[in-house]
């Protein structure tokens, strides 16, 4: 069977070949034998050996479709159907060879020959910490050994039959083979995990060299595992995997190539076909929508999160504070706390076994929260009044992330509507992933505490607030009036952004200097003196009124109006006693901006390293997850040629253009990054900042483009946006995965994440 199934990878690459090459003399016949050929050995296969079914099967009925594919483009009399057709059929067979060689690879490894397959008498093994039960044997310890001494034979796979209590197992396997007798410097070079679930996890592929005479499997972290062992067997084949999932998303990405390249609409600009840059942008919104919502399924619990018994200060202790008709929270701190030296000094409270709410303020004998009120009032509070229940932190954040992520897509369509009219659709679509892919609102999803819905609270209105300052039209075309509700809704908006992160007050200074930017537009327009009142009061109200009234709850808090508490918070510092010194500010420059990160041969492909830069002082790392976004979405370099786009501005307009770009791209994300030194580095941090700096980015880089002479250039400048979107997706969806996983964050769902890891795995299912 291993013979025909060879023979039909042999054919499937001739039809592949023939399909894609000029058609000659004998291509048909060759096609069709090739083809027919294919479909045939792999089904023959598929039935006769188990471990090759998935695989067979999918071979068969993917290059049958393929072929049928190609017969079909023929039907078409429109050009460019019949070669968007005839491509997919192309791709499907060079796909289907990359799932059959590439992901299967395993699959093939005892195929050279010299491996019997062996059951081991567990009976005759030495065993530590296992017990036989009947057919089977089960551990009673932390760990257990299962030593087999006599083997003398090739080992190329061994399959653990087991399964524990704990939805894994972790193991490592110590040998001895013909390049080593004994255990000596031969122990723990296998290791892995079996996983219940998932049959692949169970053969483990060996490299050994020649004969192995000793096997030594050692079951570790047992503690809250008792596994079941039914059998052990050497040299079972590698079932082979046919995922339609991964070959779907790989299509999908094949296609989107030739959309970019090749489809009429996507080569037009966006001014001849607006309707369809909404529906490209609405399919991405969607999407990505899709996506929160799978990975924050991971951390749902709709039994609890409706009716949340315990809570934290946003969901539960400020919704009590406000309903008793106070600021402080009801808890009061002990006795031993107030009575302390300084309470604010984690290393004594703990020395001392003073008890203390984690992350709270302890201010003038009080608890209070340093956390946005905005969530609170909005949300959490709302929620109580009416259900009578407490509302959990994850449908909070997802709820924000939704509207955030749906207000971006619009804010970049309105952005390029008003200065790119002349883009390609490729472009923008490739922008627009790059943005989204690069914002950060991935970290804030599979799970959430308060600091997470302070951190996608404030996103989500700082995007709402961005997406009016843009439909306000201070910035674009000079004939389009200033919309005064659209500059109200902005104010709004971004002041809310306050109330829920403190940190996104720097957005608020920016968006007055677009307001002024739009009174200087009145003037320019000779407007008279009661649009500028209108105006001006319709962009400031918001920000008296909602500003005015955080200050006013900061001073009934702690006597000062800009006061938000945060010295005064128990936790990993006494902030009373921080100092700032430079280095620690330039951590998060070099991590945020400019740290690489580095590349391995294992999914997820993509690692990263905090790097504090040889601080010798106490730095907190919140998230060991540091790369650079001059690396996430590589347009970004494009911000260091933002000096020399300015010739491509008209001269009246240069002034005004640097202001406002400064602000945006370098003055506000350079003070966020400065100023978040004392909370230490956390990588969801860069939601604040990215998605300006990153749109910043897109906005030089087109301003080259739209200045390059010749289609020769343009079409060089169209691929490079298109090779970094698919490295901007590769590089953040691997930063990603390895933020969530392994760890606690992902507790009930390990098996979903190691599936999609192993679903991405090369040479490895």
């Amino acid at each position: 069977m291993k013979i025909l199934f060879i023979l039909a990878l042999i054919a499937l690459t001739v039809f592949a070949v023939s399909s894609i090459i000029k058609e000659r003399r004998y291509t048909k016949i060759t096609r069709l034998v090739s083809c027919s050929l294919a479909v045939a050995l792999s089904l023959i296969s598929a039935i006769a050996a188990p471990y090759l079914r998935s695989l067979g099967i999918g071979v068969a009925v993917l290059t049958a479709a393929s072929f049928g594919l190609s017969i079909f483009a023929r039907q078409f009399k429109n050009d460019g159907i019949r070669s968007f057709v005839k491509y997919t059929a192309n791709a499907i067979l060079v796909i289907l060879l990359l799932e059959a060689v590439c992901f299967n690879f395993n699959s093939y490894h005892l195929w050279k020959g010299g491996y019997d397959e062996t059951p081991l008498d567990m009976s005759a093994a030495t065993l530590t910490n296992v017990t036989q039960n009947g057919n089977t044997y089960v551990t009673n310890g932390e760990q257990a050994t299962i030593e087999f001494e006599n083997l003398d034979q090739k080992v190329g796979t061994i399959r653990l039959d087991l399964k524990g209590t704990a939805y894994k197992t972790d193991y490592s396997i110590d040998f001895a083979d013909e390049t080593n007798a004994s255990y000596y410097l031969r122990t723990g070079l296998v290791t892995g995990s079996v996983f219940n679930d998932i049959k692949q996890t169970k053969t483990i592929v060996c490299d050994f060299s020649g004969k192995v005479s000793k096997l030594r499997i050692n079951l570790t972290e047992l503690k809250n595992n008792t596994v079941t062992i039914s059998d052990i067997t050497l040299n079972t084949d590698y079932p082979s995997h046919f995922s339609y999932l991964r070959f779907a998303l790989i299509l999908l990405g094949v296609m989107f190539v030739w959309a970019f390249k090749r489809s009429v609409n996507f080569r037009k600009p966006l001014s001849a076909q607006f309707k369809n840059v909404k529906a490209v942008t609405a399919i991405i919104v969607i999407v990505m929508v899709a996506l929160s919502l799978l990975l924050s399924s991971v951390g749902l619990h709709p039994k609890t999160d409706f009716n949340d018994p315990t809570g934290n200060q946003i969901t539960k202790e400020l919704v009590d504070a406000f309903e008793s008709g106070q600021i402080e929270l009801k808890d009061k701190p002990g006795s031993d706390l107030l009575s302390m030296e300084n309470p604010y000094d984690w290393s004594a409270r703990v020395e001392q076994g003073v008890n203390a709410k984690w992350d709270h303020v302890l201010y003038d004998g009080k608890y209070y929260s340093y956390y946005g009120v905005g969530p609170v009032i909005l949300l959490y509070l709302p929620y109580h009044l009416i259900t009578g229940r407490y509302l959990a932190s994850l449908p909070g954040v997802l709820l924000f992330n939704t509207l955030a992520l749906i207000f971006l897509g619009m804010t970049f369509y309105q952005l390029m509507k008003r200065l790119f009219k002349d883009l390609p659709l490729s472009m923008y679509t490739a922008a627009l992933i790059m943005i989204y892919a690069s914002c950060g609102v991935w970290y804030c999803t599979v799970m959430a505490n308060f600091y997470e819905i302070a951190q996608s609270s404030g996103f989500c209105f700082t995007v709402m607030g961005a997406y009016f300052l843009v439909t306000s039209n201070v910035i674009g075309s000079e004939k389009e009036p200033i919309k005064p509700l659209h500059a109200t809704l902005s104010s709004l908006f971004l002041a809310i952004a306050v109330t829920c992160r403190p940190t996104t007050a720097i957005w608020c200074v920016v968006a007055v200097v677009f307001i002024i930017a739009g009174v200087m537009k009145l003037r320019r327009g000779k407007s008279e003196r009661s649009a500028y009142v209108k105006y001006l009061c319709a962009a400031l109200i918001p920000f008296v009124v909602i500003g005015g009234a955080q200050m006013l709850y900061n001073h009934a808090r702690f006597g000062s109006f800009t006061d938000f508490g945060i010295a005064y918070s128990l936790t990993i510092n006494d902030f009373t006693h921080t100092e700032f010194h430079t280095q620690l500010s330039a951590i998060g420059f070099f991590d945020y901006l400019l740290a690489p990160p580095s590349f391995t041969g294992e999914f997820p492909y993509v690692k990263s390293t905090l790097s504090t830069l040889g601080v010798n002082g106490y730095y907190f790392e919140a998230t060991n997850n540091g790369a650079g976004l001059l690396y996430r979405a590589l347009p970004m370099f494009f911000l260091f040629g933002a000096p020399f786009a300015l010739k491509y501005v008209d001269k009246e307009k240069r002034t005004r253009t640097a202001i406002l770009f400064s602000a945006v791209a370098f003055v506000a994300p350079f003070i966020i990054i400065a100023s978040i030194w004392e909370s230490g580095y956390g990588t969801r941090y860069m939601m604040d900042f990215a998605w300006e700096m990153l749109t910043c980015a897109f906005l030089v880089m087109f301003l080259f483009y739209r200045h390059l002479k010749g289609k020769d250039a343009k079409r060089i400048y169209e691929h490079l946006i298109l090779i970094a979107m698919f490295a901007c997706v590769f590089i953040n969806m691997g930063l990603v995965f390895a933020y969530w996983y392994p760890g606690s964050y992902v507790a009930g769902h390990e098996a979903m994440f190691e599936r999609f890891g192993r679903m991405f795995s090369m040479f490895n299912t």
